[in-house]
């Protein structure tokens, strides 16, 4: 996807307009299908003129993209940097948390908006957002001279399609169990054998 220019993203002007055209899709999104709704509609939603969303994006799906981008920096919080084998499970396990505490707070728009029949691109671009986050934190851990005995990219999609998988059952099954109890059990199904520290890492980590 395009930019979201960035470094204009600070002005106020700008950063309503985002916040508009968001809270217009995702309204939207409890009402019909993501495939039903058009760029005009968004606009008569938020308010906001054809020409200003096109200064901003190129099309529904750029919005959209947006809009997950920001529902993933939600769930990440403050993105503290991991500096062991144990922290690096609790920031893993930190941003489970707060991603099912979300989902549960906005029970009707991922029930309703996100795994509504029809919405066949809001699941994959929800996943592949994850996927990237993922892999982005296993590339910032071998930084720190942490090696993973399975490719990153497997990782990143086995991890990323079994939590929101076990997440969209939990909601679909009007949350059966609490989130320490489902927290406590990913915890259990996490690998931690799947990555060590090389030897010349150790030092500067202890």
């Amino acid at each position: 996807m395009g930019s979201y220019e960035t470094k204009n993203k600070g002005d106020l002007r700008v950063r309503r307009t985002y916040k508009l055209l968001s809270q217009a899709l995702l309204s939207l999104l409890l009402e019909r299908s993501f495939e039903e709704i058009f760029v005009t509609d968004i606009c008569e939603r938020a308010m906001v003129h054809r020409t200003t969303f096109y200064k901003h994006f190129e099309d529904k799906y750029h919005l959209l993209d947006f809009c997950v981008q920001e529902l993933i920096r939600t769930f990440e919080g403050d993105g503290t940097h991991l500096y062991s084998a144990e922290t690096m499970k609790e920031y893993y396990m930190g941003l489970i948390r707060k991603s099912l505490e979300y989902m549960a707070d906005n029970k009707e728009l991922f029930l309703t908006g996100i795994l509504r029949a029809g919405n066949n691109s809001v699941l994959p671009m929800l996943n592949l957002s994850v996927n990237n986050l993922i892999q982005t934190k296993l590339q910032e851990n071998e930084k720190l001279g942490v090696y993973h005995k399975i490719p990153n990219p497997v990782i990143a999609q086995f991890y990323s399609g079994a939590l929101i998988s076990a997440s969209i059952w939990w909601l679909e099954n009007d949350t059966p169990i609490s989130i320490d109890e489902m927290v406590h059990y990913i915890s259990l199904l996490i690998n931690e054998k799947s990555y060590t520290f090389t030897e010349d890492a150790l030092p500067e980590l202890i």
